[in-house]
């Protein structure tokens, strides 16, 4: 049985459908940013856990601040039950997200909501330094979501995102999660009865996505398809449960396999979306996520800066190199075209 998540079985073993996706510029923010993007807020709120944890009791305003963020994550577990499974919080794994709608602008009042309180309850000045940055990564993190939950429109524009719903979910509790196993397969028996549920809030609002991204989920969405036909079955193996899991998987496979259908034959045809941000939206976008006080532009010089310095010191070396590999061979002209002839030249012969 492959480990790969089966979201990803469309495209051959040992490959994940969203790593062969023909590049784009967005596809970080729109399709394998979707999960990789949930990935770094959850290394990110672990990071802020441990920090907060280590906080001297001594500290009264650092304590309401690790008080208010302990709070902040229980209540963000409760309105995404995935995010709480990621983070190794086990309590919710037999629920799945609410994602209609009014759902998700109830995440995005929520995490203003938070933000305006952690601004206005916590004194800066009475944390102590280490508070200071925890405070100033928590208010950021909550500003980045709020900004992508504003200007970006995955759940509409992105069918990949309802994979994690669809797969990651179950696959996940199935091969991660550190429970008994009987209780790992009962919570995803009840996730799975949840799938139907998810894919007819991802036919309700999906919505024009670009195309070369719908191909890459349609792909995904066969990869799940078979997972709940077979894959499932050699993971879970020998298990009392397995009667109520094919009782679960059954309108499951229904719904997917009508899920497949709308993204072929109704989906494809008109999806003629946009994958890029803009300039200033990708300008803003890369600000908030890199967070290294660098505007978009000024990040490009010091790429093109540094891009041209190692560039200058491959060619010395590949100089230095020329006559112990091309003693008969005289140098290429000491032009763009030239030096570039001359690196390619010296690294093929020094990898032989």
């Amino acid at each position: 049985v492959s480990n790969q998540n089966p979201s990803c079985q469309a495209n051959g073993p040992g490959l994940d459908a969203r790593q062969t996706q023909r590049p784009n510029p967005r596809s970080g923010e729109r399709g394998c940013e979707v999960h990789n993007y949930m990935i770094k807020n959850i290394l990110r709120a672990s990071i802020l856990w441990f920090s907060w944890a280590s906080l001297s009791l001594g500290q009264t305003e650092d304590q309401k601040l690790d008080a208010f963020f302990k709070s902040h994550l229980e209540e963000v577990f409760r309105l995404r039950p995935l995010d709480a499974t990621m983070l190794g919080d086990h309590r919710f794994d037999h629920l799945l997200d609410d994602i209609s709608a009014p759902a998700r602008d109830a995440w995005l009042q929520h995490a203003r909501s938070q933000l305006a309180k952690l601004e206005s309850d916590i004194v800066v000045a009475d944390l102590s330094r280490a508070g200071q940055i925890d405070f100033e990564i928590f208010r950021d993190e909550l500003t980045r979501n709020i900004w992508l939950a504003e200007n970006t429109y995955p759940f509409a524009e992105d069918p990949r995102i309802y994979g994690s719903y669809i797969n990651d979910s179950v696959y996940s509790l199935l091969t991660q999660s550190t429970l008994p196993r009987e209780q790992n397969i009962r919570n995803a028996i009840a996730r799975i009865a949840e799938i139907p549920r998810i894919v007819e809030s991802a036919r309700q609002t999906l919505d024009n996505p670009p195309k070369s991204i719908l191909e890459t989920a349609i792909g995904q969405n066969a990869g799940a398809i078979g997972f709940y036909e077979k894959g499932i079955y050699a993971l879970v193996g020998d298990s009392p449960q397995l009667g109520p899991l094919r009782q679960a998987t059954q309108p499951a496979i229904e719904a997917l396999k009508q899920y497949q259908t709308f993204l072929e034959e109704d989906l494809l045809p008109r999806a003629n979306g946009e994958w890029r941000l803009g300039k200033a939206r990708f300008a803003r976008k890369l600000e908030l996520v890199l967070d290294l006080g660098l505007s978009a532009d000024q990040l490009l010089n010091d790429a093109e800066a540094e891009f041209s310095r190692v560039q200058n010191e491959l060619y010395v070396v590949a100089r230095q190199l020329w006559s112990r590999y091309f003693p008969d061979r005289t140098f290429p002209p000491d032009d763009r075209l030239g030096r570039r002839e001359t690196v390619a030249l010296v690294t093929k012969a020094v990898s032989q």
